[in-house]
């Protein structure tokens, strides 16, 4: 018995062949190469990132010399800022110094003063208060308040109790009512407890 192949079945199997061949080449060919290079675009822009940073690091490279200079001056400078704490009696005169300064040079006289010795505050620092008790107009106190935040080193106002010396219940017969304000203030200022090596 003779096997005879029609033209139509022929073709049929010519174009399931081309169908297959075509098949082969894009499920094993095509995809898995567009599917990587869909993979590799994602990883582009991290790429791309981490060449900036890259970048960046190069161009800096030679610039970290100078920010660490100019960090180690900075950090000199902001240290002169600091009541100094070799001493802690030393720095109690200066703290001293500092508020009675401020005291003069607004016109106040202050009544009360009490120092407290240094306290460790942390790791870093130790603390020394200063409370004091004045009698004086309102503008006398926040020019003194004024001339303590202004002041060479660095001193805080803890706490200040303001009140008037003396309540008015009327106004006077003769002449003008001079306020006068009591306050109690407490100042600190923070001193190092070593000298930082740089």
């Amino acid at each position: 018995m003779k096997f005879e192949i029609r033209e139509r079945d022929r073709r049929a199997l010519l174009l399931l062949g081309a169908a297959a061949l075509v098949y082969g080449v894009l499920s094993f060919g095509l995809l898995p190469a567009f599917d990587k290079l869909k993979g590799s675009s994602g990883g582009v822009t991290e790429k791309e990132d981490q060449l900036r940073k890259y970048r960046r690091a190069v161009i800096r490279k030679g610039h970290y010399a100078e920010l660490l200079q100019q960090a180690r001056r900075n950090l000199a400078d902001a240290e002169l800022r600091f009541i100094r704490g070799d001493n802690p009696s030393l720095a109690a005169v200066e703290l001293q110094t500092i508020v009675e300064d401020a005291a003069k040079k607004t016109g106040i006289e202050l009544s009360q003063r009490n120092i407290t010795p240094a306290r460790k505050r942390d790791e870093v620092f130790n603390e020394i208060t200063m409370a004091l008790a004045l009698d004086a107009t309102p503008s006398q106190v926040s020019g003194f308040l004024a001339e303590i935040r202004n002041a060479p080193k660095f001193i805080t106002v803890r706490s200040a109790q303001i009140a008037p010396a003396q309540v008015l219940m009327e106004a006077p017969k003769k002449g003008d009512f001079v306020k006068t304000m009591h306050a109690n203030i407490t100042i600190a200022a923070l001193i190092p407890t070593a000298v930082r090596k740089s």
